[in-house]
């Protein structure tokens, strides 16, 4: 009998470690739940990067997008996403909901604008 209670405690108590790490963290569960989540659940969000700010820990980047402004705070992979990401850039981001502040969103894509394509692509001769 023994057994079977430290086999159901252990399940329980287990059981609740996950529920409590997916409210605190949920990008540390996502490549094992993203099968159980409905993709209907998850949206995917496209916007124009208004501004971009980065400071010594974290990278903020305003979104302008069809459903309003988006403030994305970025903690992780910061040099990566300063580097790929511009103002001006169209980018795509995945959201369980959509909530004017996000705090490390997946990138989906980026897309840069037409105008910087157009530029880099004609050398400036006189």
């Amino acid at each position: 009998m023994k057994t079977w209670a430290g086999l159901l405690g252990g399940f329980i108590l287990g059981f609740l470690s996950s529920v409590v790490v997916d409210l605190v963290a949920p990008e540390l569960l996502e490549p094992y739940t993203r099968q159980f989540i409905p993709a209907n659940q998850i949206e995917s969000v496209s916007g124009r990067v208004v501004k971009k700010e980065r400071e010594s820990n974290r990278l903020l980047m305003t979104l302008s997008t069809p459903k309003g402004v988006l403030l994305a705070t970025f903690t992780q992979k910061i040099e990566e996403i300063d580097l790929l990401v511009a103002e001006g850039y169209t980018t795509t981001i995945r959201l369980r909901t959509y909530s004017p502040f996000v705090e490390n969103p997946v990138l989906e894509r980026v897309e840069a604008s037409t105008a910087d394509q157009d530029s880099e692509s004609r050398p400036n001769t006189p």
